[in-house]
Order: structure tokens, then C-alpha cells, then sequence
């Protein structure tokens, strides 16, 4: 018995040492450590977390941050939609990319099967497996055509503080409002097309607009990225300047009204997939805050701002905004918010634009959704720069009707620290819906005249 016993210990050894050396299981040189729904973590516990925080981030968000509080709650399941789970049965194995990395023949859906549940419902007969030698650059493009509720992400009352000295003193809060929506690879408009637009070469329209403080009010982007190579269309109306221009394509690594985003930053990355390298790094079990139960700005300004479909009711207050704590550097989620232990991924973009800011940006996304969860960027010198941490909210949890039957997880905050300078932001904006938005709103909404009409 125990020779038996010692052989199931070697057999078990050699097979997790064979996991780790095909990149599926990621070894951390720390000592690791577990937890069960039902623990707090405090600094006095931290340990509990080691290994379930990335390796990189631990010793910026909890080695020695005095306030920690994390709650480990049970693990979710999060269904996917059942017309993106269609799409992706019925264009199974079409997709490809050509020699320049662009996808093509893509329709709707996962374009490559990895998720377990895109796995078993194409019966496993493209699987994306690591041995791929596209392995890296297709997880990508899933990543990119991910499911996010359809017609796109509306923000009615996005707020943005202004933070330095770690957090301890905000000198700027910002408000506004926000909207992308999609035009192509619509699996939510099935059977009839995919297309918020026949004619349409439009991936997707982002539109953002400033209404508080005064010296930034008026200020307004308005994007289009397309499914083509083609470079994006960028305008923003500058109030001081009174007229609307063009930003360039390399513009866009450049640091955002002064904060520490650039616009590649939303969504963790938003920047051309095919224009940059990516390697993968493996799977692991970690913590993530993919469905959070409290109520922050704007909902806790009241029940009819929690509901908004489009536009704020009225600005918010420091007392308002102040109402959820975030830390450390005033702006990470790890003072108060809800974690469950999920299987993760980490996916490495390695810009290729020759003076980008960031040399390397580490992303690790929930393997189920893949959303993407924390970010480490390095500058160009390889020293850690920023962090980027994303909270959501379960679509079905919320008070919204704008996101029922939706099944998606929603932006609910989206955080970032510069660890160089101290400096940071936190943005909220916890009503987020999924909601509808028509063909002749959206030729109304994202127009060039609406820049030049508005700002006047």
C-alpha cells in the first residue's frame, strides 16, 4: 500500500510538472496559499491570498497595505448568451487569420473555441489548443469578439477622481457620460444578420463626453474602429480651442487629459490586436471581482440615477462619490470588495509601435467570460509603471431593466495606479448598462456635427 501510495504521489508530480512545462499551469515562487467562501482577508491574514493575486501585483496591493479587506464569496456561474452561444456552434471552425494577423471569415461568436463551454458546444472539433503556433494571437481576436451583452457598454454618469500622494488627497473629480456600441459581428441580431448596419465596415462607435469640472466641460471624443485595417477615425471637441480634430492613430498611447490612462487602456486594452505581439503565459486559479454586491456612485445618489438608460439626473458629491472605499492608493479594489476563485489565463501584449510607453502589459482574464480582470504595464526601461484593476456586476443582479437577459458581466469601476509617482484614479460608474440602442439613434449619436452642435 505504500509503495502504491508513493507511486501516486511521483505519477501526480510528473503529471502537474508536465502541465507547468506546456504553459497550463503557472508556478509561483511564493509559497502559495488557499481560501474558502466565508474568509475575510486583512493584513493580518494575507498571506491566505498568496499565489491567488498574481505574483507581480501582490506586493503592490497587499503585502503591506494596513486597510486589505477582500470577501471570498462562492463561485458564479455565468451562462452565456444563448444567441452568442449560437453563433458560435454555427461559424464554428471558420475563422482564420491571414498573414498579417488580422481575422478573417469571422461571422459571429468565439471565433476559436477555448472557453469550456465553446469547447463542448462545437464538440470539440476546433478546439484552440496551446500547441497552436497562433495560439497566443487567436486568444487574442476571442478576446476582442468576447460577448458584451450585444449591443454595447452605455454609461449614463461615469465619475473620475484626480488622486495623488497614494491616494490620500483627490484634487479633481470629473464627471460625464459614455457609450460604445456595436455595428458588426452582432451575435444578438441573429437569425436575420449580424449587422446594426448593412453597409457598414464599423466594428464598433465609442462616444465620450465631460460635463464636470469647468475646465474640462464641453470636452468630447467621438471614435470608430473598423473591422478592416483600416486605422480608426478619432475626434475630440476642444473647448478652448472652440473646433473639433483629428487624433492621430499614435496618438493614442499618449496619456488622456492628463490622467494616467491612454485610450488603448479602456477595457484594459482596447488597441489594434493585430498590431502587437502577444504571449501567452498559462492558466491559474485566481481571485477576481466579477460580480460586486455593493452600491457605489452613481446608484447611491438614488433609485432613479441606479436605473438611467441614457444621461445623468444631476452631478454627484464628494459625499456620493466617497460612499465606497477603494485602496490602496485610494483607487484598487482590495478594501471591501467580493472575490471568487476562478480559473484565469495570462495573455502578454508586447507593443510593437516604436516609442509606446509600455514595453510589456501583463493581463490576466477570467477564462469563462474573458474578461479581462488585473493589468501590470511596464515602461520602456522594464520597470513596473501601472496597475489597472477592472470590478463587474452580473448583468441579471442588477436594477437595471436595460440589462435583463443581457448575461453579461458589466464594467462597474475601473481603476488605475501609476506605482512610479503615486498617482492614481478611480472610475465608477456602477449603473452601467447593456442596454438597446437603434440604427437611427446610432447614425444620431456618434456624428461629427453632434461634436461641433454640442460644444457650442
Amino acid at each position: 500500500m505504500y509503495s502504491s501510495l508513493r507511486l501516486n504521489r511521483r505519477c501526480v508530480a510528473v503529471a502537474v510538472s508536465a502541465l507547468i512545462s506546456a504553459g497550463m499551469i503557472v508556478s509561483s515562487g511564493a509559497a502559495w496559499g488557499d481560501v474558502a467562501p466565508g474568509d475575510k482577508i486583512t493584513a493580518q491574514n494575507k498571506e491566505k491570498v498568496k499565489g491567488l493575486i498574481p505574483d507581480e501585483l501582490y506586493p503592490f496591493v497587499a503585502e503591506s497595505f494596513p486597510d486589505l479587506e477582500m470577501d471570498i464569496v462562492e463561485v458564479e456561474k455565468y451562462p452565456v448568451h444563448p444567441k452568442y452561444l449560437e453563433a458560435t456552434v454555427k461559424y464554428a471552425c471558420q475563422a482564420s487569420l491571414n498573414d498579417k494577423g488580422v481575422i478573417t471569415n469571422y461571422t459571429a461568436g468565439q471565433p476559436f473555441p477555448y472557453s469550456e463551454w465553446a469547447k463542448e458546444a462545437t464538440n470539440h472539433a476546433c478546439d484552440l489548443k496551446p500547441d497552436d503556433p497562433q495560439f497566443a494571437l487567436k486568444l487574442a481576436w476571442n478576446i476582442n469578439y468576447r460577448w458584451q451583452g450585444g449591443s454595447g457598454l452605455n454609461l449614463p454618469h461615469w465619475g473620475s477622481s484626480n488622486m495623488r500622494n497614494s491616494g490620500k488627497e483627490m484634487w479633481r473629480l470629473a464627471q460625464g457620460e459614455y457609450r460604445r456600441t456595436y455595428f458588426s459581428h452582432r451575435a444578438d441580431l441573429l437569425p436575420e444578420t449580424t449587422k446594426l448596419q448593412d453597409d457598414t465596415e464599423v466594428e464598433w462607435a465609442e462616444f465620450f463626453d465631460v460635463k464636470t469640472p469647468f475646465d474640462l466641460r464641453g470636452t468630447m471624443f467621438l471614435l470608430y474602429r473598423y473591422v478592416t485595417e483600416k486605422e480608426d477615425d478619432t475626434w475630440a471637441y476642444i473647448p478652448a480651442l472652440r473646433r473639433v480634430r483629428r487624433i492621430a492613430a499614435t496618438q493614442k498611447s499618449d496619456s488622456l487629459l492628463g490622467t494616467e490612462f491612454t485610450l488603448e487602456d479602456f477595457y484594459i486594452f482596447a488597441g489594434y490586436v493585430w498590431d502587437h505581439q502577444w504571449e501567452f503565459q498559462g492558466e491559474s486559479v485566481k481571485l477576481a471581482a466579477l460580480n460586486s454586491k455593493r452600491t457605489c456612485f452613481p446608484s447611491i445618489m438614488g433609485p432613479e440615477e441606479a436605473v438611467l438608460t441614457t444621461g445623468m439626473t444631476e452631478l454627484g458629491d464628494e459625499e456620493q462619490w466617497f460612499h465606497c472605499s477603494f485602496g490602496p492608493y485610494g483607487a484598487l479594489a482590495f478594501d471591501g470588495e467580493s472575490y471568487q476563485k476562478r480559473q484565469v489565463f495570462q495573455l502578454d501584449d508586447v507593443p510593437r509601435q516604436k516609442g509606446h510607453p509600455y514595453s510589456r502589459k501583463k493581463i490576466w482574464y477570467d477564462k469563462e467570460t474573458l474578461m479581462p480582470l488585473y493589468s501590470l504595464m511596464y515602461d520602456r526601461a522594464g520597470k513596473p509603471y501601472r496597475i489597472i484593476n477592472s470590478i463587474f456586476k452580473w448583468s441579471e443582479d442588477t436594477n437595471s431593466p436595460a440589462n435583463e437577459g443581457k448575461f453579461v458581466n458589466n464594467y462597474a469601476h475601473i481603476l488605475i495606479v501609476n506605482v512610479q509617482n503615486d498617482n492614481s484614479h478611480t472610475i465608477q460608474f456602477d449603473n452601467a448598462n447593456a442596454g438597446e440602442f437603434s440604427v437611427a439613434e446610432s447614425r444620431k449619436y456618434y456624428d461629427t456635427t453632434k461634436l461641433k452642435r454640442q460644444g457650442r
